[in-house]
């Protein structure tokens, strides 16, 4: 006995078709729309399907192609009943239908019934495929030219519309989704109709859906959650809108809009303007810093020498001095979280950074600290080199590691690698990249992870998970992200709870070598000869210890307060070499200083401090001649070296 199923929605028809059929001995099951017949099909498996073109909610079109696109249905003989055809004839391709029967009068009706049933009985039915049975009874409704614009207007609009649109029926069915919609929820069509609506999202959002889609039908009017729905990896905004026919019945229209980018580079702006912020803020805290930290570490070089041996005094003055060097660093970090902190980039080899910082005492105190935590390199050889600060590079890939052994409990293991990557996509959390190749610095561990409600929050200045007071100061992806940037490089982060964290740096490749390392001035020439330096600084004690350094040193020394007594000062009198601040307040900074002080003597030596690290004046400035650069607080040692090297470099012994 064949199984038949029979979808039309006018009862009558339905009651007649269904009589006609059981008559003859078949067994059949019937839906008054397409929304039941797809709901019955799911455990129904007919042999041949009876369905109406036209019907509410899910047309005859559309259900044939979910029927044809199920495995178990695909060898279904459709046949399509119709009582209208339009303009153009109906099309087997479009509705995946074996046979198109007329809705004539019911006696021919019976008849055309029994043929195809004959056939099929037969195994003749290749024979019918393909046919219109009974055209001549076909109601031929002619259809202006302004209506059928109309709908292809309707049709095109639904179609390239870049929002997603989704009707939905009995509260929570999809019986409509238009291409945008498909792609937004990544679905084919036969999956998506007849499907619950909410129940495509995760529990979490399903009540919050329903209970929109009751307010928007009870209030008649639009709904629009205030947060958007999770999908996936997507943000999906929902606008919830009640729709009555002329039947008074009440259908919902779902727009989605998907904001996944909208919302990242929403996050990445808002990160930017908060960063940009406290960048300022630790800026100019970290300058007025290094002008008060100049006392500290430097009166200990010139008070230690006075010392003997044995005095009670020399590890105060010591302890000092190591303070004062640990209060530098971190201002150091404030003034990379400023983007102030970049000196002069040079071509710097990845390899060279990585091994050397496994010989530093940061390393040597990271597996004091950890001592179940192995750390493995994996590095390539003949890396590319790239364009870089190397005490940034090695601070960052220091915070990175440190990190990651501290997100271990006891025993487990870091790797750090690198390697030549190609780029022609955008890094997760990036808009775009350029294309090319980069060198990628990874540094990956067998840790904690990262909870997805941190990992938000990562690159936050003072943000920290750590141990306080052992593990620094909650500056340290800050401090990285900071650094990154300023190679105009990117950051990407994998990490799964309680499985470990992947952090890779990608940066620029160079088209040039590596430096070869800079040998440090002999010591042996820090002393002077009583050459006659000029120091010019806005801040009275910063003058006080520069003249103490440049006396102890053998050097004679006078001071200034601005640019503009410095100027005065040259036009009187002559200076072997400047100790030029970069900013001075009021007054001229050491730029402006600089120049007119080289249209008075061009040949002037100077070298210019800052608090801050090189910045475009600070550049400017070095282009003009004879300038070294030195930041702030600087010691005893590297002023005497930094002066040896400048005046030995034009012509001049100390």
């Amino acid at each position: 006995m064949k199984q038949v199923m029979v979808v039309d929605n006018h009862p009558v028809m339905l009651k007649f078709m269904s009589d006609q059929l059981e008559k003859k001995g078949y067994l059949v099951t019937t839906a008054a729309d397409g929304l039941s017949a797809l709901e019955t099909l799911k455990a129904f498996i007919p042999e041949v399907i009876f369905i109406d073109l036209v019907m509410p909610n899910i047309t005859g079109e559309k259900v044939c192609q979910i029927i044809r696109s199920r495995r178990e249905l695909k060898d279904c003989f459709i046949v399509v009943l119709s009582a209208i055809m339009a303009e153009e004839a109906p099309s087997f391709e479009t509705c995946n239908a074996d046979v198109f029967l007329a809705k004539c009068p019911f006696n021919q009706l019976s008849q055309y019934v029994d043929t195809i049933m004959q056939h099929l009985e037969q195994g003749r039915a290749e024979s019918l495929k393909g046919r219109i049975l009974g055209a001549e009874q076909l109601f031929k409704r002619e259809i202006t030219m302004e209506l059928l614009d109309s709908k292809k207007q309707y049709e095109a609009t639904l179609n390239h519309m870049s929002e997603g649109l989704v009707e939905l029926v009995a509260e929570s069915t999809v019986v409509f989704a238009n291409p945008a919609a498909l792609d937004i929820l990544d679905r084919p069509e036969e999956d998506l109709l007849s499907a619950e609506f909410a129940g495509l999202f995760a529990q979490a959002d399903q009540d919050k859906i329903c209970r929109h889609i009751a307010e928007a039908l009870a209030s008649g009017s639009q709904s629009e959650p205030d947060d958007p729905v999770e999908f996936n990896d997507k943000r999906i905004n929902l606008k919830i809108i009640p729709v009555a026919d002329e039947n008074t019945r009440t259908s919902v229209l779902i727009i989605l809009r998907d904001v996944t980018l909208e919302k990242q580079l929403e996050a990445q702006l808002q990160r930017a303007k908060k960063m940009e912020a406290v960048g300022t803020l630790a800026g100019g805290v970290a300058h007025d810093l290094n002008n008060v930290l100049s006392a500290i570490v430097t009166y200990p070089d010139l008070i230690l020498p006075q010392l003997p041996e044995d005095s009670p005094i020399r590890r105060p003055v010591l302890t000092m001095r190591e303070s004062g060097n640990k209060a530098v660093a971190i201002v150091q970090d404030l003034l990379t979280l400023a983007r102030r902190g970049v000196p002069t980039k040079m071509i710097v080899d990845v390899n060279r950074i990585i091994t050397e910082f496994f010989k530093s005492p940061e390393y040597r105190k990271i597996q004091s600290y950890h001592p179940g935590v192995s750390v493995e390199t994996r590095l390539e050889d003949d890396m590319p080199a790239l364009t870089g600060s190397p005490v940034h590079l090695s601070k960052a890939l220091m915070n990175l590691i440190s990190n990651a052994v501290e997100a271990i409990e006891d025993t487990g293991k870091v790797e750090i690698s690198n390697q030549t990557a190609y780029l022609d996509q955008p890094v997760h959390g990036y808009e775009t990249v350029p294309r090319g190749t980069y060198v990628r610095i990874g540094v990956s561990d067998t840790g904690a992870g990262i909870a997805p409600p941190d990992m938000e929050h990562i690159f936050e200045p003072f943000y920290t998970k750590k141990k306080m007071g052992r593990s620094g100061t909650g500056l340290g992806m800050s401090v990285v992200w900071g650094t990154v940037k300023d190679h105009d490089g990117y950051i990407d982060i994998q990490s799964t709870e309680a499985k470990g964290t992947t952090i890779a740096l990608y940066f620029p490749v160079s088209s040039r070598d590596p430096e070869p390392e800079k040998s440090a001035a002999p010591k042996a020439a820090v002393k002077g000869k009583g050459q006659f330096v000029l120091v010019v600084d806005d801040v009275r004690e910063q003058r006080e210890i520069t003249s103490a350094i440049l006396s102890s040193l053998g050097y004679s020394v006078d001071t200034v307060p601005g640019g503009e007594a410095a100027v005065s000062y040259i036009q009187e009198k002559q200076a072997d070499l400047l100790i030029l601040d970069m900013i001075m307040d009021p007054g001229i900074d050491g730029l402006e200083t600089y120049k007119r002080i080289l249209e008075i003597r061009p040949d002037q030596k100077a070298i210019v401090v800052s608090g801050y690290s090189e910045t475009p004046r600070i550049q400017k400035i070095q282009e003009l001649g004879a300038v070294e650069f030195l930041r702030k607080p600087y010691t005893m040692k590297s002023l005497g070296e930094t002066i040896a090297k400048l005046l030995s470099d034009h012509g001049e012994e100390t």
